[in-house]
């Protein structure tokens, strides 16, 4: 029996030491300038921008890489930021290092975690358990430059992503769920005299394919409005062209009508015509200049 259990504490013993052995090495012969390097290239391709940096790459102690300001923008220079990752940290799991991560991002005044799995021989991997908390849209450049109009909000979501590289050709699929807090969007034209919507509440589910985004069973509520919708994105490159083909209905309150009587004889008119009490909307055109219509 002491044979045994001494075999298992030496067992365990050189577990250790060969651990703590290849922590040490890492730390002092780990190649910061040259992984930046070619994790700035990675990540360029893998998320088609055309220019990626990160401010400093460290290792950290025992196993995880530690990446702060990682910045995408569309070009070089200031003013071209897509959005920035304040620091993103990189842990590769004991029992399968070279093919499953955990991922933890601090970006955007919240803290971002998913799980990687790479299959580099079938070229593909996946994004596992992705969870969103309380990231806010207003410190996502892209949305502001896209659509020349304030967007705000704390944005939470769950859900996964696969991709993989086919003879050059890259394929991705995804689907989630996601929830928007005291959300608020600036308006193009006015909506029932509207200059902008402010919601308490948006929920959908999303799926992600052939780089369109559906939103399925979405729903919304603030003081001035209530409804639903559904619809798809059509992503493009350059994101203000991302094409928008949504529909739905909306309801509004007592307190928007009160506001307003241009509003109310409006609404008024709207039921009437429709012969309901939800209206029926659509919203098409493209994400810089999106055109809205009561319609059903």
């Amino acid at each position: 029996m002491n044979f045994f259990s001494n075999r298992l504490v030496l067992f365990i013993s050189l577990i250790i030491y060969t651990l703590l052995l290849s922590a040490t090495l890492l730390y002092f012969r780990f190649p910061a300038e040259k992984l930046k390097l070619s994790c700035q290239y990675g990540l360029e391709q893998l998320l088609s921008v055309k220019h990626c940096s990160i401010g400093q790459l460290s290792y950290r102690f025992p196993f995880s890489m530690a990446a702060s300001e990682v910045t995408f923008s569309n070009r070089e220079g200031e003013g071209k930021q897509l959005f920035t990752i304040d620091q993103a940290t990189l842990t590769p799991t004991l029992t399968a290092p070279t093919s499953r991560f955990l991922v933890t991002l601090n970006a955007c005044g919240g803290k971002h975690d998913f799980t990687l799995l790479l299959n580099r021989t079938d070229k593909k991997f996946t994004l596992k358990d992705i969870h969103l908390t309380d990231l806010d849209l207003s410190q996502l450049p892209f949305l502001r430059q896209s659509t020349t109009r304030e967007i705000s909000g704390k944005l939470e979501g769950n859900g996964s992503y696969h991709g993989s590289w086919d003879e050059g050709k890259y394929v991705a699929e995804g689907q989630g769920t996601i929830v928007l807090s005291k959300g608020s969007f600036g308006l193009l034209y006015p909506i029932l005299s509207l200059k902008k919507i402010d919601l308490q509440h948006l929920a959908a589910d999303l799926s992600f394919q052939e780089n369109s985004l559906e939103f399925k069973k979405g729903t919304f509520n603030g003081q001035e409005l209530k409804g639903d919708f559904s619809g798809m994105l059509g992503l493009q490159s350059a994101f203000k062209t991302s094409t928008l083909s949504f529909r739905g209905k909306l309801d509004p309150l007592p307190p928007l009508l009160k506001k307003s009587k241009h509003a109310k004889n409006m609404v008024n008119q709207l039921k009437k015509r429709h012969n309901q009490n939800g209206l029926p909307f659509r919203l098409n055109g493209v994400v810089q200049k999106p055109s809205f219509r009561f319609d059903s």
